[in-house]
């Protein structure tokens, strides 16, 4: 039976925990807060040496996970909480990550995954009354309706600044139509390597963000293209609802569709919807 339709019949029993041992990094996870939810528990085995691994033990022995963060002590090939909790979710087991580190990790490892990651907690926020509706959260995003926090709308970033650290590259990011007063650290990995050599600040991008989070941390980024240099303030309106293909300012006309008979045109994703009503 799919792990889906399973969700649809039945609620969640038993929880598996993934977390860290006595040396840290991570500090175990309090597993007994789900359970004065209601739920059994179970602890993935250590170690296991690949997400595959870890992925196939759930699926064998429960129904949901929560997750730390940094997990380097899983096997030699090293992989984030985050990697792991983004490959639970392509297999639709709704997971909770939890960590110590989200001030830290949110621009690095989390970010990279943000988009498939429903629920991420500071273990401060982990408690024994609200693990189902966390749990509830996931599923019901799984089940293919989308939080107004998380629906993507196709963006404008600007590039502010370049920067590397511990062998890592970042890019800083205005993104005008959430907080222009804002920047947003990315890892380059995130983006796709063919758009690299044209990171650069001054730079500009169209990218898929959830722009209705309320904190950055919350933020996702994906499907980036490169995008003129806007004129006339229109990064801060350009926001086009990517899962209805209807436009939040349908009746304006974006100087940049025009852009697409010059010499190297931007790949501008605006849908028939919105040139009909722009054009109205």
């Amino acid at each position: 039976m799919n792990v889906l339709t399973q969700y649809l019949n039945y609620p969640v029993k038993t929880v598996a925990f993934v977390d860290g041992v006595d040396d840290g990094p991570e500090m175990m996870l309090p597993y007994w807060y789900a359970e004065m939810d209601g739920y059994q528990t179970v602890h993935v085995p250590q170690p296991l040496g690949s997400i595959a691994g870890v992925v196939s033990f759930v699926q064998d022995h429960a129904q949901a996970v929560v997750c730390a963060n940094r997990l380097d002590h899983l096997g030699s090939n090293h992989f984030s909480g985050a990697e792991l909790a983004a490959a639970l979710y392509d297999a639709r087991i709704p997971t909770l990550l939890v960590t110590q580190y989200l001030d830290i990790d949110q621009h690095t490892s989390i970010r990279k995954w943000r988009s498939k990651l429903p629920v991420v907690l500071h273990l401060r926020e982990f408690e024994p009354t609200t693990v189902k509706d966390y749990l509830e959260v996931c599923i019901t995003e799984l089940q293919g309706s989308i939080p107004e926090a998380r629906v993507p709308f196709q963006v404008m970033l600007g590039i502010d600044d370049v920067d590397e650290m511990a062998g890592e590259r970042y890019i800083d990011v205005s993104v005008g139509c959430w907080d222009h007063y804002q920047r947003v650290r990315l890892p380059v990995s995130l983006i796709p390597e063919h758009l690299h050599a044209h990171l650069a600040p001054g730079a500009w991008l169209f990218a898929h963000v959830n722009v209705r989070a309320k904190w950055s941390d919350e933020l996702y980024f994906r499907e980036f293209v490169r995008a003129p240099k806007p004129e006339y303030d229109e990064d801060l309106v350009y926001c086009v609802n990517v899962l209805d293909g209807v436009s939040m300012n349908r009746h304006l006309c974006y100087w940049f569709d025009n852009q697409r008979g010059q010499e190297q045109p931007f790949e501008v994703q605006v849908s028939d919807i919105d040139k009909k009503d722009m054009l109205n």
